[in-house]
């Protein structure tokens, strides 16, 4: 009788955490993609190309908000199991405090293992897609305004516009880029260059003037575009078979144009180090500090001063890269673990209050996680990329806090 009573018990617990939980991360990340999406309309992108960028948000943000959400719902599932008297009567029944965490660990045991499976794989891939269209579009369009003299970072192939005047954000006067572009014709007959990651170092730059521009997006060729008017380009041409070209063998032709677009491309074929998977990540921390070391050596046994300072200054570089694949690696790690510190430690908090206000333990534990488990989190992350200190002491450094004062709770909730 005992042990259905404890299966039905587990049951009923098991099902409120699992409601909480659910309900807690649609409206988390509901939230953030409002946000997210208000940015972009706010910013006059379309929904065709907003959607996508959206999906790949919100599934990202999953990796934030699903510790949060494992609180939010420990928090208030055994406040009001505490609120409604029903731990006073599991008491009474001779159940004891700590068999009530079953329930929880079978909830968040499996969703922390499953953050840990996919942090080192699905995660940087979701970053690398977030961060693409949020770094190239939104992030540096909604902003442009009106003013002189300005330039833009249009995507992360050397591609960048300098101009005279801008209006209204979109139409520029003395438009001038510098980039190395194919060029071909639409369907329409207007001219139009296209920006390829093939072509990177194998040519010199073209160099495109123009009257005025219009800055716009296509949503279905996922293109950032520029109608240029009024356009001098200056392209390169060679003779020389490919194979034996270099950079002296090119010469510039001129062609003028009335109209013509240039596009680049919003999704980045290059990734950034932090979105690199794990095991990607690994191998170029190795790199990078396999060059300090042979960059330290260097200096050892430089003989001529003039050469110690650049090999100084290259193996800071790579010790400053590795520590940030190092860090981005902990991070993961620290995210995928809060779910298991986040579950320890709204479990005692709810209990131990012991209050009829079912918010109560909530804020608590909001509380504690705001005030220490992020700042310690992301604090550590700038603290050993400033100071070298081991990513794993750092960056942990919330986890391990969070770990203590659970600890601290359950061994009071087991003497009271």
């Amino acid at each position: 009788m005992k042990l259905r009573q404890m299966g039905t018990l587990d049951q009923y617990l098991l099902r409120e955490l699992l409601l909480n939980f659910l309900f807690s991360l649609l409206f988390i990340s509901l939230l953030v993609g409002i946000v997210s999406a208000m940015k972009a309309v706010d910013s006059g992108y379309s929904i065709g190309i907003v959607l996508p960028w959206l999906r790949d948000s919100l599934l990202y943000s999953l990796y934030f908000t699903t510790p949060i959400s494992i609180l939010v719902a420990c928090t208030l599932s055994y406040g009001r199991f505490v609120a409604d008297r029903e731990f006073t009567a599991s008491l009474a029944c001779g159940i004891s405090p700590f068999r009530l965490f079953l329930p929880m660990a079978a909830l968040a045991v499996p969703v922390g293992a499953l953050m840990l499976l996919t942090q080192s794989t699905i995660l940087p891939e979701l970053q690398h897609r977030k961060q693409d269209i949020g770094r190239f579009l939104i992030k540096q369009l909604e902003n442009l305004g009106e003013g002189k003299m300005g330039q833009l970072r249009i995507d992360d192939q050397g591609g960048v516009v300098h101009w005279g005047e801008i209006r209204g954000g979109r139409d520029l006067t003395e438009v001038y880029i510098e980039k190395q572009l194919s060029i071909g014709s639409s369907p329409s007959g207007v001219a139009r260059a296209v920006a390829t990651i093939e072509d990177m170092g194998k040519t010199p730059a073209t160099k495109i003037l123009a009257r005025r521009a219009q800055l716009t997006v296509d949503d279905e060729a996922d293109v950032i575009r520029l109608v240029l008017n009024g356009v001098d380009m200056k392209f390169p041409v060679s003779d020389v078979p490919a194979e034996n070209r270099d950079f002296l063998d090119w010469r510039f032709e001129t062609v003028l144009f009335d109209q013509f677009n240039v596009d680049f491309p919003i999704n980045s074929v290059k990734r950034r180090l932090n979105d690199l998977p794990t095991s990607e990540l690994k191998v170029k921390i190795s790199e990078h500090l396999e060059m300090a070391r042979l960059r330290e050596l260097e200096i050892a046994s430089a003989e001529d001063p003039l050469t110690v300072e650049p090999a100084r200054a290259a193996m800071n570089e790579a010790l400053r890269t590795a520590r940030r694949g190092e860090t981005e690696i902990w991070r993961r790690r620290a995210m995928a673990l809060a779910v298991l510190t986040f579950s320890m430690l709204g479990f005692p908090i709810a209990l131990l209050l012991n209050t009829t206000q079912k918010l109560v333990p909530f804020f608590f534990g909001i509380l504690a996680v705001m005030a220490l488990f992020f700042p310690l989190t992301y604090g550590g992350i700038q603290v050993s990329r400033a100071t070298g200190l081991p990513a794993w002491a750092t960056v942990m450094s919330g986890n391990y806090v969070i770990t203590v004062i659970s600890l601290g709770l359950l061994l009071k909730l087991r003497r009271n």
